[in-house]
Formats: structure tokens, sequence, C-alpha cells
């Protein structure tokens, strides 16, 4: 039971953190590229394509893989999950924001902040962040939920969080060690990969 309350605080922990790392670039990739338009919008529009193309799991699975031969402190390590889940991860956001700022731009209200002289930067996040920000709540959401899945993946796969910390993936990792624990002890496994299921699908229903 200690276990599975110490793994919610770091799963749902890397979810979050990873999240708004994936916010934080997302917006201001989107904002640059919407906002300012040509050939910025071209080159940024174009890295999103390449990050769609990356294969997100094979790619992680190579950077745990990495971290475990650097052999680096468990605490460091977490940092760098969370790290690379967010920034593996901006794609969507940035074309989200980008498409919503391209049809807010050249309405009136943006017309008035460029006629009394606003930055550039009050008003890209002064005055059109606030308008995306339902669709980048829905976002935000769907994204605590898969960066929560990536975790447990990579986890379950030894190649995520490690001792002294323990994640629900983790927990479920002794099932490929222990056979035994797997046929005759559930109650070990099974409520981490249900905690999984309940708070993916909360997050998703949100």
């Amino acid at each position: 039971f200690i276990r599975v309350v110490y793994g919610t605080r770091v799963s749902l922990g890397v979810g979050f953190f990873a999240s708004l790392i994936v916010l934080v670039i997302g917006i201001t990739m989107g904002s640059i590229a919407g906002y300012c338009g040509g050939k910025v919008d071209m080159f940024i529009m174009r890295l999103v394509d390449i990050f769609y193309c990356i294969p997100s799991m094979p790619i992680l699975i190579i950077i745990g893989s990495m971290l475990d031969a650097l052999r680096l402190e468990p605490y460091v390590r977490l940092m760098w999950l969370m790290a690379v889940l967010g920034f593996l991860g901006w794609a969507s956001i940035a074309r989200l924001v980008r498409g919503q700022i391209l049809s807010l731009r050249d309405q009136d209200f943006m017309v008035a902040t460029e006629a009394t002289g606003l930055p550039v930067r009050r008003r890209i996040f002064r005055h059109l962040i606030p308008n995306v920000m339902p669709q980048l709540i829905v976002q935000m959401s769907l994204s605590l939920g898969s960066m929560i899945l990536y975790e447990a993946t990579l986890s379950y796969l030894n190649m995520g969080i490690k001792a002294p910390y323990t994640a629900w993936g983790s927990m479920i990792n002794i099932i490929t060690t222990n056979q035994d624990i797997l046929q005759n002890y559930p109650n070990v496994w099974v409520p981490a990969g249900v905690c999984i299921v309940i708070a993916v699908l909360g997050f998703n229903f949100v």
C-alpha cells in the first residue's frame, strides 16, 4: 500500500512536469509560428512534422538504455526522464496553438492592440494565448494520460524510474523477474495497474 501511495506521487509528478514542459515549448513555438507567419512559420511547422515522425517509444527505450549505461543518480535520472518526455511531445500543442492564433490574429481586438502600439510579446501572451486556453486545457489533460502511460511502460521495462524511487510501472515490473508473484500474489502488482487505468481514464474524462 505504501509503495502504491509513493508511486502515485512519482507517476503523477512525472506526468504533470512533463506535460508542463510540453505546454511551455508548444505554446512558445506555436505562438511564434502563428503570429510571425512566412518563413518562420514554415520552419517551425517543418520542425513539428519532424517531431511527429519520430517514433517516441523506441526513442525513449534507447534513451533509457543510455541512462542505464551512464549510471546516473536516481533523482538525476528522474529529471532527465521528465525532460525527454516533455521534449518529444510538444508538436501537437504547437500545431493547435498555431491554428488558433492564425484564426485570431486578424480579429478586431488584435487590430486594436496593434494600433495602440503594444509590444508583440504582450499581444501574444496577454491577448492571444488566453483565447486559446480552453483548447489547451483539453490537450493538457490528454497529454497527462499519455505521459503517465509512457512512464509506466518504461518503468515496466526497467528503463524508467529506479530505486529508491518507486512508480506504478516499476511495481508491475516485479512480475517480469518473479513468476511466483505473477501467479500467486496479485495483491503486489494488480493495484498499481488499476491505479494506472483509473488515472489515465480520469484525465481523459476531464
